[in-house]
Formats: structure tokens, C-alpha cells, sequence
């Protein structure tokens, strides 16, 4: 049954009219706040009565009508026709809706929790809800430019997520991106295929985001997602700092890899660190080392280097990435020795080299 199709018939049933409505969830969230007193499913506010209908990552649809015209008896009983509506649509709905909500609810929790500072707080049970995360997690964020989430439904995500991680996820909804949180229980095939240590570890989560980036691009199309994945396991306590550290997370990599899409935080040590430099001590160090890196400027020349450098300073290999012939990269290599008197090819130069990279992304005045 279409929300229209709905609307007409608990008009007929309790002879009130009603609109409908649609509204950022931000502004939703604050209604909420301001709202008394609020209601099981529905709010008054001054002269409204507004009953949530859906709700989506980044705005609510709702039903309204003028308070005058409508008595707290039948406002509960839309309230009740709206939900015997959800549960007659589809099997369990009504535990969608419950998940969905309980979703927003989380997303509210951990950016009340932000904004005041509590960083170490465990999450509340009655936000967990039946899909308990016992022990560790493993926390994922999903970030979409403005728009590009707009289109995104709890439902259809959460469904995909299940499909992909093999088991039962938890969503937070937060401002323009999605905290997904997977139970360890649910890794454990994928780290018996994977082999021992940190980096097979780190490949694994790498391949993890890079197919989540894939499965929700395929889905929705556009190229304004961006995805990030804590480096370890962690408990309730820590979820409020991790979603601090995977927004930084992608906040730099946003900043430094522009042509990227998938941020991990242990491939952005440096880029982290020269972040926190001051602009005063930023324009010192490219005083103080008495080079003409004028040529950073150029994209081919920027080209060339990264892919250097990102190719561990292999000549051969970066020639076959780039499809140039070997003498033409140290062509390129040469020259650019003899304009900035920084040869690549030496590790002190190479440092000095990248340093000067990452700080004319961040300054564009190198």
C-alpha cells in the first residue's frame, strides 16, 4: 500500500485531513528534542500532530495534522492504523521499523556523545537491541557526500550488508554517513583463509572496504562515497573515539588521495602527522630547505613521483605502471634533480621529496 493510498483511508476513518510531509533528519531529531510531551510513534508540536511514516539516511517522512482537529485518542489511533499498515506490507516490518529506529537512536547516542566529549561511554543496552554485539566489533563508516545518501534506504542497506558480511550487522545512522558495525564472530572464516600476522590482517580489511566501496556503487551509483575501517577489533566503550578516528580517517584521505575512495588509517600515518603541523612551522620547514619545488606544481611531475614512491623508488616497475619506457622515467627523474636539486632516488632526498608533496596538498603553496 503507497503512503497516498494510506493517507485517504484513516482520512475516511477518523475525519480528519491529513498532509504529508517530508524533512532532513537533523531537523527531525531536533523537533524530537524540542517536542512536549513526545508520544509512543508520533509528536506534538505547537499546533501539529507529526507521525514518523519512514525514515531514511538522511531525511524522514511524515503525516501531519492540525492539533485543534485531532483528539489524544485519535492520535493514537493513527498511530496504531500507521503501524498495522507497516506490519500488513511485508513479514516482520514492524521489526524493520523497530531496527531502523533503533539505528537513528544510535547515530543520536554517539553524537551526543562527541559533542560532549564522552569518549568512553558503553553504548546502552536498549540501543543494541536483539542483534547483540557480544565482545568485540568491528566498526566500518560509510561516508556520503551531500545527496548522495539521500537516496540510500535503512532497509535495502541493511539488507546488502547482511548479504556481504554473511551474518547480521548493526547500522548507526549519523549526519551524512553510515557507522556499520560487525561482530567478530562474523570474521572468523575470513581470518582462517587468511594467513597470520598483521599485514594478511590489514589486506583483509583493505578487501573488505574496497568491496563494500564496490557493493554500494553498484547499488546506487555516483562516485561521492567514501569508506574506512578501524585498524582492530574494539568494544562498546571505544565506538564513540573510533568514529572520531575513522572521520579524521577519511577526512585525510580525502585531503591528500583525492583520486581515492577507500581511506585506512595505517596508510596515513605521515599524512596524519603532517596534518598536525601549524602553518607558521608548515612555511618554515619549506624556507628552511633551500629547494625549488616549484615543480610539484606540475601534474605530471606529481604523477611520476607518487607513483614512485607508492612502487617502493622501483624504476622498472613504476616505467610499466606509468606505460612509459624506462629512459624516459629517468629522463623525468633527471630533470626534475636538476631543477630542485632533490635526486628521488636517494632516501634523504625522497623524504624531503614527499614531505614537500603532502604539504603543498595541504598549503597549495609549496
Amino acid at each position: 500500500m503507497n503512503i497516498d493510498t494510506l493517507k485517504q483511508q484513516i482520512e475516511e476513518v477518523v475525519g480528519v485531513p491529513l498532509t504529508l510531509s517530508e524533512m532532513d533528519i537533523q531537523s527531525w531529531h531536533q523537533l524530537m528534542e524540542e517536542a512536549n510531551p513526545v508520544h509512543a510513534g508520533y509528536i506534538q508540536l505547537n499546533d501539529r500532530f507529526l507521525w514518523l511514516w519512514q525514515s531514511r539516511s538522511s531525511s524522514v517522512q511524515l503525516i501531519e495534522a492540525e492539533a485543534a482537529r485531532v483528539t489524544e485518542k485519535e492520535a493514537k489511533l493513527i498511530m496504531l492504523l500507521l503501524t498495522a499498515a507497516l506490519e500488513g506490507m511485508k513479514p516482520a516490518l514492524s521489526t524493520k521499523r523497530d531496527d531502523e529506529i533503533r539505528s537513528i537512536q544510535l547515530g543520536e547516542w554517539v553524537e551526543e556523545r562527541i559533542q560532549q566529549g564522552e569518549l568512553h561511554s558503553p553504548v546502552p543496552e536498549q540501543l543494541i537491541g536483539k542483534y547483540r554485539l557480544n565482545g568485540t566489533m568491528l566498526p566500518f563508516l560509510l561516508s556520503c557526500e551531500m545527496g548522495s545518501g539521500h537516496s540510500i534506504q535503512f532497509s535495502k542497506l541493511n539488507k546488502l550488508l547482511r548479504s556481504y558480511f554473511g551474518g547480521e550487522v548493526m547500522l548507526a545512522t549519523l549526519k551524512e554517513e553510515w557507522l556499520i558495525l560487525v561482530s567478530e564472530r562474523l570474521l572468523v572464516d575470513l581470518r582462517e583463509e587468511s594467513e597470520e600476522g598483521t599485514e594478511a590482517e590489514r589486506e583483509m580489511l583493505s578487501a573488505l572496504c574496497q568491496g563494500l566501496y564496490e557493493l554500494i556503487t553498484s547499488e546506487w551509483g555516483g562516485s561521492g562515497f567514501y569508506v574506512s575501517v578501524a585498524s582492530q577489533l574494539i568494544t562498546d566503550q571505544q565506538l564513540t573515539q573510533t568514529v572520531l578516528i575513522l572521520r579524521e580517517t577519511l577526512k585525510l584521505g580525502r585531503a591528500f588521495r583525492v583520486t581515492e575512495h577507500v581511506h585506512l588509517p595505517w596508510e596515513l600515518q605521515l599524512e596524519r602527522l603532517v596534518y598536525s603541523i601549524s602553518d607558521l612551522e608548515r612555511n618554515r620547514f619549506i624556507e628552511e630547505s633551500g629547494n625549488d619545488t616549484s615543480l610539484l606544481h606540475d601534474e605530471e611531475t606529481v604523477t611520476t613521483i607518487e607513483t614512485f614512491f607508492e612502487l617502493d623508488c622501483n624504476v622498472s616497475e613504476t616505467a610499466k605502471r606509468l606505460y612509459i619506457h624506462r629512459n624516459t622515467l629517468l629522463y623525468r627523474l633527471d630533470k626534475f634533480k636538476q631543477e630542485t636539486g632533490l635526486d628521488v632516488r636517494s632516501f634523504r632526498d625522497a623524504v624531503l621529496v614527499q614531505l614537500g608533496l603532502l604539504l603543498y596538498k595541504v598549503t597549495k603553496k609549496v
